[in-house]
């Protein structure tokens, strides 16, 4: 028996290729446009603002712009998950020491950046919805 080589064992998911984004590449897209939207607004205030509400839409828009058009429906599918995870990761950051748990302080924290953030949520789900639905008619054509 011999030990798992370079083309042997586990891989890593691929996130594109010639034809563009696979449905791992444009959630990684999301996420690191997202990510660096809400570093600038955790670093430079309090919450998820501005800055982040572009960054996670533009996320959601280019996804779906370069995904596979086999992968279009994940790129709708994904902007409510690619929010709670942005919208814990930046409550985790910036928690103060309230009172309860981890646990009790991140369930606040998501449920207020999901009632506030509700816009910018239901915009970043429509424009890949946009997006998916006139690549999808494009291509039936």
């Amino acid at each position: 028996m011999t030990a798992p080589g370079p083309t042997q064992g586990h891989s890593l998911p691929s996130v594109g290729d010639r034809r563009g984004l696979t449905a791992t590449g444009a959630v990684a897209i999301a996420l690191l446009l997202g990510l660096l939207g809400g570093a600038v607004d955790v670093v430079t205030g309090s919450g998820l603002r501005e800055v982040f509400a572009v960054s996670f839409v533009a996320g959601c828009l280019l996804a779906a712009l370069l995904v596979h058009r086999e992968d279009l429906v994940a790129t709708v599918v994904m902007p409510p998950l690619v929010y709670v995870v942005l919208a814990l990761l930046g409550g985790a950051v910036e928690r103060t020491m309230g009172s309860g748990s981890f646990l009790t302080q991140q369930a606040l924290e998501l449920a207020n950046a999901l009632v506030l953030g509700a816009p910018v949520l239901a915009a970043g789900t429509l424009a890949a919805l946009v997006v998916a639905v006139v690549r999808w008619s494009a291509g039936r054509r």
